[in-house]
């Protein structure tokens, strides 16, 4: 790995020898692989070769990576794959949020962060799961859906958006687009596109998102900012930013000595925030998973607006300003009707809130799951009932398909569906799993 001498020589000099050293051994290394599950759906202990992350209640980690696209709990949305770093979300949110919030994940796709804090927040809580960008959004909307929890809504637009409503948050979350050092070790693109200049330039669209989205946040709320990259620029000297110019107070999160995150690489003895200010670095070699950095404040003031009952609907005011935004999902969409025939959209199958009895299931082999999700003919068994039919595998719900009898017609979404054209011989067994009781 070549990486640029700009980098090297500012980022030995912030880390010092000794962490910069440990760093570039890191670097170097194989990248570890966890996933999280989906509490939502199951529980799981563990099992097989793998062991916990510990700054997260549902992560884990896994002694080798399997192919996971050819797995279909992970489309079924049982689990996601997230690099453990990016899951310390989960024990910020858990340390600092005790009672139903309205949460908003600026920067969300593809979706772990969004998932993992809904896994982290009180039962009634609300996230709006926010992608600027059209493509990454349509992704991000997928990865919600399979996760089937109904109190997450997509939308794809800019913070000037939400800006325009008058929607207020407890917690937003601004995983603000960055010059992706953290990346380095598992994206050769993200060497390529490394400048001082792309620095320089993120650290002014950070602070301009950050800028956009304050008056949404309510006076006594959370911001938590993120970045994947170790540069002090994006990093420490916004956060002081942040706290300076904006009006914040940072907080602390209990953190194990062993888990070995590193604390703020610049001294503030002159400034505001003092000479140890509590911001989380996560550095390959270090810390096991990829680079993170990431910082938690509250907003200046309070307020004697209550928080959310335990419902988790949205208020006639919020729905209102809703309308505004561009709406890609929000719990179950309606049935699609095709002449005579009603078809159930394809997030009612992913559900969590979805009846359990409405369509016959029909549980399917691994090799049926994957012609499946490849959009492919299929053909279930003899006493397969004749009409629409919920597929499970391991019990888990894909999907719907109209069994014809002779043949069954493949309703998995098009635009999902898996495109490889290599298909492993063998089912992956590397996670058993319990049904989460209904």
């Amino acid at each position: 790995m070549t990486l640029p001498e700009a980098f090297l020589a500012y980022t030995r000099e912030l880390m010092g020898e000794e962490l910069f050293a440990t760093f570039m051994k890191g670097i170097e290394e194989e990248t570890p692989t966890s996933i999280r599950i989906n509490p939502f759906k199951i529980t799981w202990n563990g099992e097989h070769g793998t062991s916990n992350v510990p700054w997260c209640k549902n992560g884990f980690y896994l002694e080798e990576r399997p192919n996971f696209t050819f797995d279909p709990l992970l489309h079924a949305g049982v689990y996601y794959v997230q690099e453990a770093a990016s899951m310390f979300l989960d024990l910020v949110l858990r340390t600092h949020v005790k009672q139903p919030v309205t949460m908003l994940d600026a920067c969300a796709a593809p979706g772990g962060k969004t998932t993992c804090a809904m896994s982290a927040l009180p039962e009634g809580s609300v996230l709006f799961s926010n992608e600027p960008m059209h493509t990454r959004a349509n992704i991000l909307a997928e990865n919600i859906l399979k996760y089937g929890n109904p109190n997450i809504i997509v939308t794809n637009n800019y913070p000037r958006d939400y800006k325009k409503t008058k929607l207020q948050f407890d917690v937003i979350l601004t995983d603000v687009p960055c010059s992706g050092e953290g990346m380095f070790r598992k994206d050769q693109g993200a060497i390529d596109e490394w400048s001082t200049k792309k620095v320089e330039e993120c650290t002014e669209l950070q602070r301009c998102i950050v800028q956009e989205l304050w008056d949404n946040l309510r006076p006594g709320g959370l911001l938590v900012y993120s970045t994947c990259t170790f540069n002090a620029h994006e990093d420490e000297e916004n956060v002081e930013w942040i706290v300076n110019e904006l009006g914040a107070k940072l907080l602390e999160v209990p953190v194990k000595e062993e888990w070995n995150i590193t604390g703020s690489l610049i001294n503030n003895n002159k400034g505001k925030l003092g000479g140890n200010f509590p911001v989380y670095r996560f550095i390959p070699g270090k810390t096991k998973g990829e680079g993170l950095f990431m910082a938690v404040m509250r907003k200046n003031g309070s307020t004697n607006i209550p928080f959310r009952d335990t419902n988790a609907k949205l208020t006639a005011f919020e729905e209102k300003e809703t309308k505004k935004l561009k709406v890609l999902a929000h719990g179950i969409n309606a049935d699609i009707i095709k002449g005579k025939n009603t078809i159930p959209d394809h997030s009612k199958a992913l559900s969590i809130l979805s009846p359990k009895d409405e369509y016959p299931k029909v549980e399917i082999s691994w090799k049926d799951a994957i012609n499946y999700l490849r959009k492919e003919a299929i053909v279930l068994p003899n006493d397969a009932p004749r009409g629409i039919v919920l597929l499970s595998y391991n019990g888990f719900a894909l999907g719907f398909a109209k069994n014809l009898g002779n043949r069954a017609n493949n309703l998995y979404p098009q635009e999902w569906r898996i495109k490889s054209t290599h298909v492993p011989k063998e089912e992956l067994q590397f996670l058993t799993v319990e049904l989460v009781s209904q």
